[in-house]
């Protein structure tokens, strides 16, 4: 599902129908002296899923990379592309546990989109990168490019994104991924301060810098 809006509610929007739904089911329990206690952990557990907390990019430097999604750092490393291009893959591994909205790494314009549709599996599963769901997003910015590759992993549902096509501030809510993975393809030169295992927070945490070197490379 896209949609052309953002949801800044303390609670995303995508999640209100789960909590009203595990809420109603406590009330019942409760009503009725059946496992009361359970429904209100899983209410409180959903909850805790769909948070949508206000995040302050840790830095304002115009050439800085924040992270998309919150999660771990579980690859760093050179790939080449199947027409020769050259990229720095970064990958966040984003966890059930882990806030769930998706923010844009840098001020740009979703050029493109494409939708891969495909099973949830365990993002671990070597052939979910075959046959995951996942969506391919390009952003663009006059000095700057990232292809961003979110793939859905067991637990989500769907991939939401807000928008398809169109601008992104820095640090952005445009999507929502409950448990999956976000690659991002980066220019070769980008300066990463990250290492493996590192945690990071969505819209917060930078992740590295554009060079400014290639920037004046474009410009000339």
């Amino acid at each position: 599902m896209i949609r052309s809006h953002t949801t800044t509610q303390l609670i995303a929007k995508e999640g209100w129908k789960y909590v009203a739904l595990f809420l109603l089911l406590f009330l019942v329990s409760w009503y009725f002296e059946f496992l009361p206690w359970v429904f209100l952990f899983l209410f409180f557990g959903v909850v805790f899923v769909f948070r949508n907390p206000e995040r302050i990019p840790s830095e304002d430097d115009k050439m800085a990379l924040l992270a998309p999604a919150d999660g771990n750092i579980l690859d760093i490393s050179k790939i080449i592309l199947q027409d020769g291009r050259e990229f720095l893959k970064l990958e966040i591994r984003k966890s059930l546990f882990n806030a769930s909205l998706l923010r844009s790494p840098i001020s740009s314009t979703i050029s493109n989109t494409k939708r891969i549709h495909g099973f949830f599996l365990n993002i671990k599963d070597e052939l979910s990168k075959k046959l995951g769901q996942r969506a391919i997003i390009t952003l663009k910015s006059n000095s700057k490019s990232v292809l961003m590759i979110v793939r859905a992993g067991f637990f989500s549902r769907s991939i939401e994104l807000f928008k398809s096509i169109g601008p992104l501030k820095f640090a952005q809510r445009f999507g929502l991924l409950l448990d999956g993975n976000v690659e991002l393809l980066l220019p070769i030169d980008v300066r990463i301060k990250v290492s493996i295992g590192d945690e990071v927070r969505a819209g917060e945490s930078v992740l590295g810098y554009f060079s400014y070197d290639s920037i004046k490379d474009e410009k000339q």
